[in-house]
C-alpha cells in the first residue's frame, strides 16, 4: 500500500467519522492541505527553547542558566532502551514499522466514534510531534476546527516519514519528540523531567519505574504532576502516595514493558518495580553563582540578540569574564566586613569558620561590630582587557534573614546605584589638572580653611590647617582644601569632561557636577562605583581605557559561534605621563616610609619572603559618614598576556542612612580599606612582583620644597617631584614660578602666602591663618580648625611675614594621620613664646637668581635683629 494510498484510506475513516461520502472528497482534502503544511524537512532544522547556560571563563564553572523553558535537549545516543521501550509501548506500538501514523488505530477510533463507545487514543508519536511543531498556527490555534486538524495531522506525519525514512530517520522523530514533550512542573523535554522529579542528569541511571512515571506524565502534565500526591515521610523525604493517579499510570506502562522491541520484564520485575516508592527530589530553587554579575551578563546578551525572549529560548553557551577564585574572594571578604559584625556572636563564630577567616582578618571584622555600615559591594577587574573578574553588587543576595531598610542585599550598588566617592575622588582631579599643565605634583597649594562661597567652609577631616603644602603632599595626604583649591585652577568643566573620557557618568550628569562647584573636588557628586574603578585602572595602564566587559563568546545550540570578543581594545584617554604622576603619588599609600598611616592598612607583603608588593590605592570617606570606599590596583605585570589588576570597593548602607554607633567613628580605613587589602593580597600572592615603570617624556627635577619652584635664594631645603618633561621649573612652559610666596622682609625671606593665592576673594582668610602661623602650630581659628605642620616637618618653610621676630622654638612634627584619609595633627605646641616683634618692612620680590651665600631664615645676623629666644626646655 503506497504512502498517499494509506493517508486515503485514512481520510476515508476520519471523514466517515463525520458523515461524510467519497473517496474524491478525501483526495481533495488530501490535495488541499498538503498545499498549505510545512515543508518536513524542517524536523533537520527543528529548534527547541533551551536555557541559555552561563559560565566562568575557563568555561568549566556553570554560573546558572536564564530559561523560559526547563528543557535540555539530548541526542539519541542519550536516550535508554529503556525509555524507548516505554514510550512506544504506551504511545505508538508500531512506531518503528509505521508510516507515521497508524491506520488500524484510526479506523478502530472512528468505529468507537460511531457506535458511540469510549475513544481510544489514535494519534502516533509522530502526529503528536508535528501537532506540537509541524503545523499551521491557524489549526493548532484555540477554537480551530479539530477535524481539520486531524487530517492535517496525519497528512503531515506521513509527509514526515517520508522525508526522513529507515531507522535513521525514526531515530530522528522520537528523539525529536521525547526532547518537545512537556512533562509538567514546569519540565520540558524527558531530560528535564528526569531532574526535576528525580534528580537524574543521566537517563540511563533511570530505574524501570522512574522510567515509566515519566513517560505516562505528557498525557495530562497538570493532573498526573507527582508533586500534587507527596507528603514527607519521618526522614523529610518526599514521597508519592502509592494509590495516586501517576503512579496507578506507571504501573500500567511497566506492565507493557514484557515484549518491547528491546526490553522484555519478567513478572517479577513488573513486581519489584510497581513496589518501589516514588522519591521526589523536590523543588530546587534557582540559586545564581555571581547573582549580581548574572544580571549583568543577562543584559548584555539582551543587547546582542535583541531581545530576552531570544535569550531565553536560544540555548546558547556563554563564557564570561569572571574568574571563579576571585568571585570566592570578593564574596568572602565583603561577607567579613559587612555581615560578620552584625550577628550574633554565636553565628559570626560559625560563619567565620564556614569562611575560614584569618584571626587577623576577624579581628578587624570584630572592630565594626555594632557601628560599621550594613552592606559592600566589590568589584575586581583587569584593567588591561576590562575583564570583570569579580562583581559583588551588595552583600550576600540570598541572605533574606538580614533584609532591612539598611541591608538590601539584591539591589546591585556597583551598576545601579551611585554614590559619593569622597576623597577617592581626587586623583581625577588632579589627573586633570597634570594633563593640561595647570599643576604638577611639586606645585604649591594652600592647605588654609576658607570661605569658598556663602556659608562654605570645609575644612580637612582633622581640623587642621597645613599652610603651604606641594600637590604630591596634599594628594599623598587626602588634603581637602588644596584639592578644593586644584579644582578651582583646572576648572569644574574639565574635570567633568576628563571623567567622561575615563568612563565615569555622574547622577544628574555632566551639568551636575558643574553645578556643583568646588565641591565636587572632594567628591559630593555622585558616582557608579564600577565606572570610578575602571577609571582607576586608566591611571594603571598608561592612560589607557578599557571599559568593563562581561562575556568573552557565545556559542549556539548547534556548537558554531556566536559572537566572539576577541581582543581588548584599550583606548587613551589622558596623557600617560599624567596618569603615571598620580599613580606615584598614591603608590606611597601602600609603601611604609612615604605614608606609615595609610600603608599600616593598605601594604601588601605577599612578596617573595614578605616583600612588599608595589601597589597604589586611595581611600574616601563622606563628611556625613554615608559612604566609604577604596580604590586601587597592583603594577602592570611584564607579561603582557597576565592580568593587570584593579578593584574597588564600597560600604554603606542600602538607604543612605549614616553608618554610626558607639566609639570612635567608622572610617574607610576601617572596613573598605580592610576588604582591598585582604582581596589584593590573597589573590595576587602566586603572581610576580611588578613594578611602577615611568613612561618616557617624565623628568625628575629638584625644587624649593616649600615653594615647589626653582630653588633660589630662599630656599632652605630642597626635594625632588616628576614632572612632564618640559613642565618643571627653569623651563619655557614651567608651570611653578620660582620663589613663589616669598619676599625679602626683615633682613632676610619671610612666607607672604597671598602672594601664593591667585583668587584675591579668599585674601582675608589666607591673612589669618598667617597670623596665628606666626605663633606656631596649635592656634585655632574663626572656622575652629587650628594651624599644623605636615607629618615628618616642623616648619613651613620660613617665618610669615608681618613679624621680624625669629620663628618660634621648634616644636615636634605634627603627628600622622589618623587615617581618615586627611591626616591628623596633634597641634600641640611646646609653651615657647616668641619675642615682640618690630613690624613688618618693605617686601621687594625676590632674586631670579640665587646669591651665593645663603643664610637660613632666622639667624641673627651680627648687629641686626632682636636677641633669640630662650631654648626650648
Amino acid at each position: 500500500m503506497g504512502l498517499f494510498t494509506v493517508a486515503i484510506v485514512a481520510m476515508f475513516a476520519v471523514v466517515a467519522s463525520i458523515g461524510a461520502a467519497g473517496g474524491g472528497v478525501a483526495l481533495a482534502a488530501v490535495m488541499t492541505f498538503t498545499q498549505g503544511l510545512p515543508d518536513p524537512v524542517l524536523l533537520e532544522d527543528l529548534r527547541f527553547a533551551q536555557p541559555t547556560i552561563v559560565y566562568d571563563r575557563t568555561g568549566t564553572i556553570e554560573l546558572g542558566r536564564f530559561q523560559a523553558q526547563d528543557r535540555r535537549v539530548v541526542p539519541f545516543e542519550e536516550l535508554p532502551t529503556l525509555l524507548l521501550d516505554a514510550t512506544t509501548n504506551t504511545e505508538d506500538r508500531t512506531f518503528w514499522e509505521n508510516e507515521g501514523f497508524d491506520p488500524a488505530a484510526i479506523l478502530s477510533a472512528a468505529a468507537d466514534h460511531l457506535t458511540g463507545a469510549s475513544s481510544r487514543g489514535a494519534s502516533t508519536v509522530t502526529q503528536q510531534l508535528v501537532r506540537a511543531r509541524l503545523l499551521p498556527d491557524d489549526l493548532v490555534a484555540e477554537g480551530a476546527d479539530a477535524y481539520r486538524r486531524k487530517v492535517a495531522e496525519i497528512i503531515q506525519a506521513a509527509r514526515v516519514t517520508g522525508a526522513f525514512p529507515g531507522e535513521d530517520g525514526k531515530q530522528r522523530i522520537i528523539t525529536a519528540y521525547l526532547n518537545q514533550n512537556f512533562y509538567g512542573h514546569d519540565a520540558y523535554g524527558i531530560a528535564s523531567a528526569a531532574s526535576t522529579y528525580f534528580g537524574v542528569t543521566d537517563l540511563s541511571k533511570l530505574t524501570a519505574a522512574q522510567a515509566a512515571l515519566l513517560v505516562g506524565l505528557p498525557k495530562s502534565p497538570s493532573t498526573l504532576d507527582p508533586y500534587l500526591y507527596a507528603t514527607r515521610d519521618k526522614q523529610g523525604h518526599l514521597v508519592v502516595d502509592p494509590a495516586a493517579p501517576p503512579i496507578l499510570r506507571r504501573n500500567y506502562i511497566l506492565g507493557t514493558l514484557t515484549d518491547g522491541r528491546w526490553t522484555h520484564l519478567t513478572s517479577a520485575e513488573i513486581s519489584a518495580a510497581r513496589a518501589e516508592p516514588v522519591v521526589l527530589v523536590g523543588d530546587r530553587p534557582i540559586i545564581y553563582r555571581a547573582p549580581h554579575f548574572m544580571w549583568r551578563v543577562r543584559e548584555e546578551l539582551v543587547k546582542h540578540f535583541g531581545s530576552l525572549e531570544a535569550v531565553e529560548t536560544g540555548g546558547y553557551r556563554v563564557i564570561t569574564t569572571l574568574d571563579w577564585k576571585a568571585q570566592q574572594l570578593a564574596e568572602k571578604y565583603i561577607t567579613v566586613a559587612a555581615v560578620l559584625p552584625h550577628v550574633s556572636k554565636a553565628r559570626a563564630t560559625r560563619l567565620a569558620k564556614n569562611l575560614r577567616v584569618s584571626a587577623y582578618d576577624r579581628a578587624w571584622a570584630r572592630r565594626l561590630s555594632g557601628r560599621g555600615p550594613r552592606n559592600g559591594a566589590m568589584v575586581a577587574m583587569d584593567y588591561r582587557t576590562g575583564d570583570v573578574l569579580a562583581y559583588v553588587g551588595s552583600a550576600g543576595y540570598y541572605r533574606d534573614d538580614m533584609r532591612s531598610r539598611r541591608f538590601e542585599p539584591k539591589f546591585d550598588v556597583l551598576s545601579q546605584g551611585y554614590r559619593q566617592p569622597g576623597s577617592a575622588f581626587k586623583p581625577i582631579v588632579y589627573a586633570t589638572a597634570f594633563d593640561r599643565h595647570v599643576l604638577t605634583p611639586g606645585s604649591l597649594l594652600l592647605d588654609v580653611t576658607t570661605r569658598f562661597a556663602r556659608g562654605w567652609a570645609p575644612h580637612d577631616a582633622d581640623r587642621r590647617e597645613r599652610g603651604p603644602v606641594l600637590v604630591r603632599e596634599a594628594l599623598q595626604w587626602s588634603l581637602n582644601i588644596p584639592a578644593i583649591r586644584a579644582l578651582d585652577r583646572v576648572g569644574s568643566k574639565a574635570v567633568a569632561a576628563q571623567a567622561e573620557k575615563f568612563g565615569i557618568s555622574f547622577a544628574g550628569g555632566r551639568k551636575f557636577f558643574v553645578g556643583a562647584g568646588l565641591s565636587a573636588a572632594i567628591g559630593t557628586v555622585e558616582v557608579r562605583p564600577i565606572d570610578l574603578t575602571s577609571a582607576y585602572g586608566v591611571l594603571a595602564n598608561n592612560g589607557k581605557l578599557a571599559p568593563p566587559r562581561y562575556v568573552l563568546s557565545v556559542v549556539g545550540p548547534d556548537g558554531q559561534p556566536v559572537f566572539d570578543a576577541g581582543k581588548a581594545k584599550a583606548e587613551e584617554v589622558i596623557d600617560p605621563r599624567a596618569a603615571y604622576q598620580v599613580t606615584e603619588i598614591i603608590a606611597g599609600n601602600t609603601d611604609p616610609k612615604q605614608n606609615p598611616v595609610w600603608a599600616k592598612i593598605l601594604r601588601l607583603g605577599n612578596g617573595p619572603r614578605g616583600s612588599r608588593r608595589p601597589a597604589a590605592a586611595k581611600t574616601g570617606t563622606t563628611n556625613e559618614t554615608l559612604d566609604y570606599a577604596t580604590y586601587g590596583f597592583v603594577a602592570p605585570p611584564k607579561d603582557r598576556a597576565a592580568p593587570g589588576i584593579v578593584a574597588g570597593v564600597w560600604m554603606g548602607n542600602s538607604d543612605h542612612s549614616e553608618s554610626r554607633g558607639p566609639g570612635r567613628e567608622v572610617i574607610s580605613l576601617d572596613g573598605p580599606a580592610r576588604v582591598w587589602q585582604a582581596f589584593m593580597r590573597d589573590y595576587t600572592k602566586s603572581m610576580p612582583v611588578a613594578r611602577f615603570e615611568p613612561p618616557d617624556g617624565l623628568v625628575r627635577a629638584r625644587i624649593d620644597a616649600w615653594t615647589g619652584g626653582r630653588p633660589g635664594s630662599f630656599t632652605r631645603q630642597t626635594t625632588t617631584a616628576l614632572f612632564i618633561k618640559g613642565t618643571q621649573p627653569g623651563t619655557k612652559r614651567a608651570v611653578d614660578p620660582p620663589g613663589l610666596m616669598y619676599v625679602r622682609s626683615c633682613g632676610g625671606w619671610r612666607i607672604d602666602l597671598t602672594k601664593a593665592e591667585p583668587e584675591r576673594a579668599w585674601r582675608d582668610d589666607v591673612l589669618g591663618w598667617m597670623a596665628r602661623a606666626r605663633s606656631g602650630s596649635g592656634r585655632f581659628g574663626r572656622y575652629r580648625t587650628a594651624t599644623a605642620y605636615l607629618p615628618g616637618r616642623g616648619s613651613w618653610g620660613g617665618q610669615m611675614i608681618g613679624s621680624c621676630a625669629p620663628p618660634p622654638c621648634k616644636v615636634a612634627p605634627d603627628a600622622p594621620g589618623n587615617g581618615n584619609g586627611n591626616g591628623n595633627g596633634n597641634g600641640q605646641s611646646n609653651g615657647c613664646t616668641p619675642p615682640p616683634s618690630p613690624g613688618p618692612t618693605p617686601a621687594p620680590s625676590p632674586p631670579a637668581t640665587a646669591p651665593r651665600r645663603r643664610r637660613p631664615i632666622g639667624r641673627r645676623r651680627r648687629g641686626a635683629g632682636p636677641r633669640r629666644p630662650r631654648p626650648c626646655r
